[in-house]
Formats: C-alpha cells, structure tokens, sequence
C-alpha cells in the first residue's frame, strides 16, 4: 500500500512537472516592438488593424498601444505601420522604394512608419508630434494570416540610426476609414 502511495505522488508530481515544462516553453505570443539605437524601450502593441484594405491589393497594416476604431479615442499613439501592395499568406516581404524598377509588390513593401508619443486626433495621426521614423533604409515582415482575422507578423525595420524590431499576435480588423 505504501509503495502504491508513493507511485501515485511520484505521477502526480510528474505530471504537474510536466504542465509547468509546457507552460514554461510555450508563452502566450508577445504583441510589441523595441526601438534599438535610440530608447530601446520595449512598448507594447495588443491592437492591430488593416487600414484602407482590400482582399485583392492589401493596404496598410498598423499596430499599435491604443484601439484607433474607438470614435472617442484622441491623444498619444505609439505604434507601427507598413504597406503591403499585395497580400500573400506566409510571404516574407524585403523593402524596396516603389519606384525601383526591381519592385515587386508580391516580395517587396515600399514603406514603413513608426511613431512615439504621437499625437492622434480625426482618425489621423498629427505630422511632427512625438518621435517618428519615416526614412526607412532597409526591412523584411513576415505575415501569416490564420483564420479569421488573426495575423502574426514580425518585422524588423532600419532607418539607419535606429532600427525596429517587433511582432503582434492578435486579430486585425479592418478599418477603412
């Protein structure tokens, strides 16, 4: 009987071993991005939206701290932004200036924004207010669409004196606005 108890605390005590392992190797996906060369503060982004968007062409992808489909929402914004010519699930898209003869909008993007502690107000975010990073030199995202709305996308973009590295796991609707 003794050796039956052990057995069973000894199973127990694996198993719940094992849950924490499982816990411990699989964290639920960070939304966030991380601005190297200049702050380095990590700031989070658990809202993602495809803003002027259509199935066939794609649009602009933003992520960011604050919930821009809120109507009532108005003040700082950290987030960001790129466009995507054309949607391709599971594509890793390298930058390149739109008008490069080279461009192909199936592998390429052509811009990419980041803003901190920017002023957003009329659903638009305000020219010249916080930090923003509009010069990109270089950068790849890798976006894969799940079902439904749900995207995970990485990125890591060069402006030359900063470069932003990031991810967002989460769903993206979309916002035509």
């Amino acid at each position: 009987m003794r050796n039956l108890l052990f057995s069973a605390i000894a199973a127990v005590a694996l198993l719940t071993a094992c849950d924490k392992d499982d816990n411990n190797n699989n964290p639920t996906p960070k939304s966030e991005f991380t601005i190297d060369g200049q702050d380095g503060k990590t700031t989070e982004t658990p809202f993602g939206f495809r803003v002027q968007w259509s199935v066939e062409e794609g649009g602009r992808m933003l992520v960011s701290n604050v919930n821009i489909n809120d109507p009532a929402f108005s003040g700082k914004i950290d987030g960001v932004s790129f466009a995507v010519d054309t949607f391709v699930n599971g594509q890793t898209y390298t930058f390149m200036p739109a008008d490069s003869s080279a461009f192909d909008k199936k592998v390429n993007f052509s811009a990419a924004d980041v803003v901190v502690g920017a002023n957003f107000t009329n659903n638009a975010i305000v020219p010249g207010t916080g930090k923003q990073l509009t010069d990109l030199q270089s950068g790849r995202i890798a976006i894969k669409k799940d079902p439904g709305e749900s995207y995970r996308i990485t990125y890591i973009l060069d402006y030359g004196d900063a470069k932003v590295s990031g991810e967002f796991n989460g769903l993206m609707p979309v916002v035509n606005k």
